[in-house]
Protein backbone atom coordinates (compact mmCIF):
# COMPACT_ATOMS: atom_id res chain seq x y z
CA UNK A 1 0.00 0.00 0.00
CA UNK A 2 1.33 3.45 -0.95
CA UNK A 3 1.06 5.74 2.06
CA UNK A 4 1.96 9.03 0.35
CA UNK A 5 1.22 8.75 -3.35
CA UNK A 6 2.75 12.20 -4.01
CA UNK A 7 6.15 11.34 -2.57
CA UNK A 8 8.50 9.62 -5.07
CA UNK A 9 10.31 7.93 -2.16
CA UNK A 10 7.10 6.03 -1.35
CA UNK A 11 7.65 3.92 -4.49
CA UNK A 12 11.08 2.59 -3.56
CA UNK A 13 9.85 -1.00 -3.15
CA UNK A 14 8.50 -1.20 -6.70
CA UNK A 15 11.61 -2.42 -8.46
CA UNK A 16 12.45 -5.19 -10.88
CA UNK A 17 14.99 -7.78 -9.78
CA UNK A 18 14.95 -10.12 -12.77
CA UNK A 19 16.30 -8.62 -16.01
CA UNK A 20 15.79 -8.28 -18.86
CA UNK A 21 12.09 -7.47 -18.64
CA UNK A 22 10.17 -8.86 -21.59
CA UNK A 23 7.08 -7.35 -23.18
CA UNK A 24 4.03 -9.50 -22.45
CA UNK A 25 1.79 -10.19 -25.40
CA UNK A 26 -1.63 -8.57 -24.89
CA UNK A 27 -4.05 -9.35 -27.70
CA UNK A 28 -6.75 -8.43 -26.96
CA UNK A 29 -5.61 -5.79 -24.51
CA UNK A 30 -8.00 -5.72 -21.55
CA UNK A 31 -6.21 -4.60 -18.37
CA UNK A 32 -7.87 -5.05 -14.99
CA UNK A 33 -7.10 -1.90 -13.05
CA UNK A 34 -7.53 -1.18 -9.36
CA UNK A 35 -8.11 2.50 -8.62
CA UNK A 36 -7.80 3.12 -4.90
CA UNK A 37 -9.41 5.81 -2.77
CA UNK A 38 -6.28 8.01 -2.86
CA UNK A 39 -6.19 7.89 -6.65
CA UNK A 40 -9.89 8.72 -6.99
CA UNK A 41 -9.64 11.63 -4.56
CA UNK A 42 -6.62 13.02 -6.42
CA UNK A 43 -8.33 12.74 -9.78
CA UNK A 44 -11.46 14.50 -8.52
CA UNK A 45 -9.22 17.29 -7.22
CA UNK A 46 -7.60 17.56 -10.66
CA UNK A 47 -11.03 17.75 -12.31
CA UNK A 48 -12.05 20.60 -10.01
CA UNK A 49 -8.80 22.51 -10.61
CA UNK A 50 -9.21 22.06 -14.37
CA UNK A 51 -12.73 23.50 -14.14
CA UNK A 52 -11.54 26.50 -12.12
CA UNK A 53 -8.76 27.22 -14.61
CA UNK A 54 -11.52 27.64 -17.22
CA UNK A 55 -12.88 30.50 -15.13
CA UNK A 56 -9.58 32.39 -14.93
CA UNK A 57 -9.05 35.23 -17.39
CA UNK A 58 -5.63 36.69 -18.01
CA UNK A 59 -4.34 39.44 -20.21
CA UNK A 60 -3.15 38.02 -23.54
CA UNK A 61 0.45 38.85 -22.65
CA UNK A 62 0.33 37.10 -19.27
CA UNK A 63 -1.43 34.08 -20.77
CA UNK A 64 1.18 33.74 -23.50
CA UNK A 65 4.03 34.03 -20.99
CA UNK A 66 2.58 31.38 -18.70
CA UNK A 67 1.60 28.92 -21.41
CA UNK A 68 5.04 29.44 -22.94
CA UNK A 69 6.56 28.52 -19.57
CA UNK A 70 4.45 25.36 -19.37
CA UNK A 71 5.21 24.17 -22.90
CA UNK A 72 8.91 24.98 -22.56
CA UNK A 73 9.20 23.09 -19.28
CA UNK A 74 7.30 20.01 -20.47
CA UNK A 75 9.18 19.78 -23.75
CA UNK A 76 12.58 20.40 -22.13
CA UNK A 77 12.08 17.62 -19.59
CA UNK A 78 10.81 15.19 -22.21
CA UNK A 79 13.59 15.70 -24.76
CA UNK A 80 16.44 16.17 -22.28
CA UNK A 81 15.60 12.72 -20.88
CA UNK A 82 16.46 11.39 -24.35
CA UNK A 83 19.68 13.36 -24.73
CA UNK A 84 18.70 16.74 -26.22
CA UNK A 85 21.43 19.10 -24.90
CA UNK A 86 19.44 22.36 -24.91
CA UNK A 87 18.86 24.01 -21.53
CA UNK A 88 15.44 25.10 -20.29
CA UNK A 89 16.32 28.74 -21.04
CA UNK A 90 17.34 27.81 -24.59
CA UNK A 91 14.11 25.87 -25.08
CA UNK A 92 12.11 28.84 -23.82
CA UNK A 93 13.92 31.15 -26.24
CA UNK A 94 12.99 28.86 -29.14
CA UNK A 95 9.42 28.62 -27.86
CA UNK A 96 9.12 32.40 -27.54
CA UNK A 97 10.25 32.82 -31.14
CA UNK A 98 7.79 30.16 -32.29
CA UNK A 99 4.86 31.82 -30.54
CA UNK A 100 5.89 35.12 -32.08
CA UNK A 101 6.02 34.03 -35.73
CA UNK A 102 4.63 30.48 -35.82
CA UNK A 103 7.47 29.36 -38.10
CA UNK A 104 8.01 25.63 -37.85
CA UNK A 105 8.88 24.31 -41.29
CA UNK A 106 12.21 26.06 -41.90
CA UNK A 107 14.96 23.52 -41.18
CA UNK A 108 17.25 24.08 -38.18
CA UNK A 109 19.88 22.00 -36.40
CA UNK A 110 18.58 18.74 -34.93
CA UNK A 111 18.12 19.76 -31.25
CA UNK A 112 16.39 23.04 -32.19
CA UNK A 113 14.19 21.37 -34.78
CA UNK A 114 13.17 18.79 -32.18
CA UNK A 115 11.87 21.56 -29.90
CA UNK A 116 9.92 23.17 -32.73
CA UNK A 117 8.49 19.80 -33.76
CA UNK A 118 7.28 19.18 -30.21
CA UNK A 119 5.71 22.63 -29.98
CA UNK A 120 3.87 22.08 -33.23
CA UNK A 121 2.68 18.63 -32.13
CA UNK A 122 1.46 19.86 -28.74
CA UNK A 123 -0.44 22.77 -30.27
CA UNK A 124 -2.12 21.02 -33.18
CA UNK A 125 -5.79 20.19 -32.76
CA UNK A 126 -7.84 18.46 -35.43
CA UNK A 127 -5.24 15.89 -36.62
CA UNK A 128 -5.29 14.24 -33.19
CA UNK A 129 -9.00 14.11 -32.45
CA UNK A 130 -10.40 10.82 -31.23
CA UNK A 131 -10.84 8.09 -32.32
CA UNK A 132 -7.21 7.21 -32.90
CA UNK A 133 -5.76 4.60 -35.23
CA UNK A 134 -2.24 3.60 -36.29
CA UNK A 135 -2.09 6.55 -38.70
CA UNK A 136 -2.53 8.91 -35.73
CA UNK A 137 0.49 7.42 -33.96
CA UNK A 138 2.49 7.52 -37.18
CA UNK A 139 1.64 11.23 -37.64
CA UNK A 140 2.75 12.07 -34.10
CA UNK A 141 6.04 10.21 -34.48
CA UNK A 142 6.73 11.68 -37.91
CA UNK A 143 6.00 15.23 -36.76
CA UNK A 144 8.26 15.17 -33.73
CA UNK A 145 11.18 13.30 -35.35
CA UNK A 146 11.30 14.83 -38.84
CA UNK A 147 14.62 16.55 -39.66
CA UNK A 148 16.03 15.93 -36.17
CA UNK A 149 18.58 13.22 -36.93
CA UNK A 150 16.81 10.68 -34.68
CA UNK A 151 17.64 7.16 -35.99
CA UNK A 152 15.01 5.44 -38.11
CA UNK A 153 12.52 6.68 -40.67
CA UNK A 154 10.04 9.24 -39.28
CA UNK A 155 6.58 7.67 -39.07
CA UNK A 156 7.71 4.13 -39.89
CA UNK A 157 7.24 1.20 -37.51
CA UNK A 158 10.49 -0.61 -36.79
CA UNK A 159 11.47 -3.53 -39.00
CA UNK A 160 14.05 -5.04 -36.69
CA UNK A 161 14.12 -6.54 -33.21
CA UNK A 162 14.85 -4.15 -30.37
CA UNK A 163 16.60 -4.17 -27.01
CA UNK A 164 16.65 -1.31 -24.53
CA UNK A 165 20.22 -1.01 -23.33
CA UNK A 166 21.91 1.10 -20.70
CA UNK A 167 24.42 3.13 -22.71
CA UNK A 168 26.92 3.23 -19.84
CA UNK A 169 27.48 -0.50 -19.39
CA UNK A 170 25.57 -2.20 -22.20
CA UNK A 171 23.14 -3.81 -19.74
CA UNK A 172 19.93 -5.02 -21.46
CA UNK A 173 17.01 -4.04 -19.23
CA UNK A 174 14.02 -4.44 -21.55
CA UNK A 175 13.08 -6.48 -24.62
CA UNK A 176 10.07 -4.86 -26.30
CA UNK A 177 7.45 -6.47 -28.50
CA UNK A 178 8.86 -8.70 -31.28
CA UNK A 179 8.80 -6.78 -34.57
CA UNK A 180 6.38 -9.21 -36.27
CA UNK A 181 3.71 -8.42 -33.66
CA UNK A 182 4.16 -4.64 -33.44
CA UNK A 183 1.24 -3.62 -35.65
CA UNK A 184 -1.10 -6.23 -34.17
CA UNK A 185 -0.22 -5.10 -30.63
CA UNK A 186 -0.74 -1.45 -31.60
CA UNK A 187 -4.13 -2.30 -33.09
CA UNK A 188 -5.09 -4.09 -29.88
CA UNK A 189 -4.00 -1.14 -27.73
CA UNK A 190 -5.82 1.36 -29.94
CA UNK A 191 -8.99 -0.76 -29.87
CA UNK A 192 -8.88 -0.57 -26.08
CA UNK A 193 -8.20 3.18 -26.16
CA UNK A 194 -11.38 3.83 -28.13
CA UNK A 195 -13.51 2.14 -25.47
CA UNK A 196 -11.49 2.66 -22.27
CA UNK A 197 -13.76 2.67 -19.20
CA UNK A 198 -11.27 4.69 -17.17
CA UNK A 199 -10.77 8.40 -16.56
CA UNK A 200 -8.43 10.72 -18.47
CA UNK A 201 -5.32 10.21 -16.34
CA UNK A 202 -5.70 6.44 -16.01
CA UNK A 203 -6.45 5.99 -19.71
CA UNK A 204 -3.52 8.16 -20.85
CA UNK A 205 -1.12 6.56 -18.35
CA UNK A 206 -2.05 3.00 -19.30
CA UNK A 207 -1.79 3.85 -22.99
CA UNK A 208 1.61 5.47 -22.44
CA UNK A 209 2.96 2.48 -20.56
CA UNK A 210 1.78 -0.04 -23.12
CA UNK A 211 3.05 2.09 -26.00
CA UNK A 212 6.51 2.16 -24.40
CA UNK A 213 6.38 -1.59 -23.82
CA UNK A 214 5.54 -2.25 -27.48
CA UNK A 215 8.21 0.26 -28.57
CA UNK A 216 6.86 0.42 -32.13
CA UNK A 217 9.53 2.70 -33.62
CA UNK A 218 13.27 2.33 -33.97
CA UNK A 219 13.82 5.47 -31.88
CA UNK A 220 11.77 8.36 -30.50
CA UNK A 221 9.34 6.12 -28.61
CA UNK A 222 9.63 7.96 -25.28
CA UNK A 223 9.11 11.35 -26.91
CA UNK A 224 6.22 10.07 -29.03
CA UNK A 225 4.60 8.37 -26.04
CA UNK A 226 4.84 11.45 -23.83
CA UNK A 227 3.48 13.67 -26.61
CA UNK A 228 0.58 11.24 -27.03
CA UNK A 229 0.03 11.35 -23.27
CA UNK A 230 -0.29 15.15 -23.36
CA UNK A 231 -2.76 15.01 -26.22
CA UNK A 232 -4.82 12.20 -24.69
CA UNK A 233 -5.45 13.74 -21.30
CA UNK A 234 -6.78 16.82 -23.08
CA UNK A 235 -8.84 14.75 -25.52
CA UNK A 236 -10.38 12.89 -22.56
CA UNK A 237 -11.48 16.07 -20.84
CA UNK A 238 -8.61 17.78 -18.98
CA UNK A 239 -8.47 20.71 -21.39
CA UNK A 240 -6.22 22.82 -19.18
CA UNK A 241 -3.52 20.19 -18.71
CA UNK A 242 -1.55 22.19 -21.28
CA UNK A 243 -1.12 24.90 -18.64
CA UNK A 244 0.57 22.53 -16.18
CA UNK A 245 4.25 21.63 -15.93
CA UNK A 246 3.88 17.98 -15.04
CA UNK A 247 6.76 16.47 -17.03
CA UNK A 248 9.19 17.78 -14.41
CA UNK A 249 7.13 16.21 -11.63
CA UNK A 250 7.11 12.88 -13.48
CA UNK A 251 10.67 12.82 -14.84
CA UNK A 252 12.81 14.56 -12.20
CA UNK A 253 12.86 11.40 -10.02
CA UNK A 254 14.13 9.57 -13.11
CA UNK A 255 14.98 6.29 -11.41
CA UNK A 256 11.49 6.12 -9.89
CA UNK A 257 9.94 6.78 -13.30
CA UNK A 258 11.88 4.01 -15.03
CA UNK A 259 11.54 1.60 -12.10
CA UNK A 260 7.76 1.95 -12.17
CA UNK A 261 7.56 1.42 -15.93
CA UNK A 262 9.64 -1.73 -15.56
CA UNK A 263 7.72 -2.95 -12.50
CA UNK A 264 4.42 -2.58 -14.36
CA UNK A 265 5.79 -4.58 -17.29
CA UNK A 266 7.08 -7.31 -15.02
CA UNK A 267 3.99 -7.65 -12.80
CA UNK A 268 1.01 -6.22 -14.76
CA UNK A 269 0.24 -4.27 -11.56
CA UNK A 270 -0.66 -0.79 -12.78
CA UNK A 271 -1.67 0.70 -9.42
CA UNK A 272 1.73 2.14 -8.33
CA UNK A 273 2.32 3.73 -11.75
CA UNK A 274 -1.18 5.25 -11.79
CA UNK A 275 -0.75 6.64 -8.28
CA UNK A 276 2.62 8.11 -9.21
CA UNK A 277 1.26 9.80 -12.35
CA UNK A 278 -1.89 11.15 -10.72
CA UNK A 279 0.17 12.56 -7.85
CA UNK A 280 2.57 14.29 -10.23
CA UNK A 281 -0.27 15.77 -12.28
CA UNK A 282 -2.11 16.91 -9.15
CA UNK A 283 0.98 18.77 -7.95
CA UNK A 284 1.43 20.40 -11.36
CA UNK A 285 -2.21 21.51 -11.42
CA UNK A 286 -1.88 23.02 -7.95
CA UNK A 287 1.17 24.99 -9.04
CA UNK A 288 -0.53 26.22 -12.23
CA UNK A 289 -3.66 27.19 -10.32
CA UNK A 290 -1.68 29.40 -7.94
CA UNK A 291 0.23 31.08 -10.75
CA UNK A 292 -2.84 31.73 -12.90
CA UNK A 293 -4.97 32.88 -9.97
CA UNK A 294 -2.37 35.52 -9.10
CA UNK A 295 -2.71 36.94 -12.64
CA UNK A 296 -6.52 36.67 -12.85
CA UNK A 297 -7.87 40.04 -14.07
CA UNK A 298 -11.41 39.21 -12.97
CA UNK A 299 -10.51 39.97 -9.36
CA UNK A 300 -10.24 43.69 -10.17
CA UNK A 301 -13.27 44.04 -12.48
CA UNK A 302 -16.80 45.22 -11.78
CA UNK A 303 -19.60 42.69 -12.32
CA UNK A 304 -20.62 43.98 -15.75
CA UNK A 305 -17.05 43.84 -17.05
CA UNK A 306 -16.65 40.35 -15.59
CA UNK A 307 -19.77 39.22 -17.44
CA UNK A 308 -18.51 40.62 -20.73
CA UNK A 309 -15.00 39.18 -20.29
CA UNK A 310 -16.26 35.70 -19.40
CA UNK A 311 -18.83 35.65 -22.22
CA UNK A 312 -16.32 36.93 -24.78
CA UNK A 313 -14.15 33.90 -24.08
CA UNK A 314 -16.95 31.68 -25.41
CA UNK A 315 -17.76 33.75 -28.51
CA UNK A 316 -16.11 34.49 -31.80
CA UNK A 317 -16.30 38.09 -33.04
CA UNK A 318 -19.09 40.14 -31.42
CA UNK A 319 -20.44 43.69 -31.57
CA UNK A 320 -21.41 46.30 -29.00
CA UNK A 321 -25.03 45.30 -29.60
CA UNK A 322 -24.19 41.69 -28.83
CA UNK A 323 -22.43 42.66 -25.59
CA UNK A 324 -25.37 44.86 -24.61
CA UNK A 325 -27.58 41.78 -24.59
CA UNK A 326 -25.27 40.13 -22.06
CA UNK A 327 -25.64 43.10 -19.68
CA UNK A 328 -29.15 44.48 -20.40
CA UNK A 329 -29.00 46.86 -17.43
CA UNK A 330 -26.40 49.05 -19.17
CA UNK A 331 -26.75 51.32 -22.20
CA UNK A 332 -24.62 50.90 -25.30
CA UNK A 333 -22.42 53.86 -24.46
CA UNK A 334 -21.44 52.30 -21.12
CA UNK A 335 -20.95 48.94 -22.83
CA UNK A 336 -18.62 50.61 -25.32
CA UNK A 337 -16.65 52.13 -22.44
CA UNK A 338 -16.25 48.76 -20.72
CA UNK A 339 -15.23 47.07 -23.96
CA UNK A 340 -12.58 49.72 -24.57
CA UNK A 341 -11.29 49.26 -21.01
CA UNK A 342 -11.04 45.49 -21.50
CA UNK A 343 -9.16 46.11 -24.76
CA UNK A 344 -6.71 48.38 -22.93
CA UNK A 345 -6.20 45.62 -20.37
CA UNK A 346 -5.23 43.25 -23.23
CA UNK A 347 -8.19 40.96 -22.49
CA UNK A 348 -10.11 41.53 -25.71
CA UNK A 349 -9.14 42.94 -29.10
CA UNK A 350 -11.13 45.15 -31.40
CA UNK A 351 -11.24 45.59 -35.14
CA UNK A 352 -12.73 48.36 -37.25
CA UNK A 353 -14.14 51.78 -36.36
CA UNK A 354 -17.48 53.30 -35.30
CA UNK A 355 -20.44 51.14 -36.40
CA UNK A 356 -18.25 48.45 -37.96
CA UNK A 357 -16.25 47.89 -34.76
CA UNK A 358 -16.22 44.32 -33.55
CA UNK A 359 -14.50 42.57 -30.66
CA UNK A 360 -13.29 39.16 -29.58
CA UNK A 361 -11.45 37.57 -26.70
CA UNK A 362 -7.74 38.07 -27.24
CA UNK A 363 -6.26 34.61 -27.63
CA UNK A 364 -2.53 34.83 -28.41
CA UNK A 365 -2.76 31.39 -30.03
CA UNK A 366 -5.34 32.40 -32.66
CA UNK A 367 -2.62 32.10 -35.29
CA UNK A 368 -2.58 28.33 -34.77
CA UNK A 369 -6.26 27.80 -35.54
CA UNK A 370 -6.62 25.53 -38.53
CA UNK A 371 -3.00 24.35 -38.49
Amino acid sequence: MIINYRNPDAYSEYKVTNYPIRHKRKVPFSPQIKLGAEYRKAFMNILEMDRKLNEVILSAGDYLDLINDAYSSNIHWSVSTEGNPLTLNEVRRISTSFFKDGNWEEKRDGPTQEILNHLYSHLRGDPYRMPWDKDTIIRIHKTITENTGIPGTPGEFRRTESELVDEKDGFVYMIPCPRKFVEEEMDSLLDWLRTSPYDAVATATIFFHEFESIHPFKDGNGRTGRTAFHILIQEFGLKNAKLCRFEEEILRPRNTYYDLLGYTDATSDYEPLLNYFVGAIEKAYESASKIFDAKNVLKDLDEASKTIAVRSKKENWFTISDAAQWVPSLGKQMIRHKLNSLAEMDVIEKEGNTRSTRFRFKDPLHFLKGK
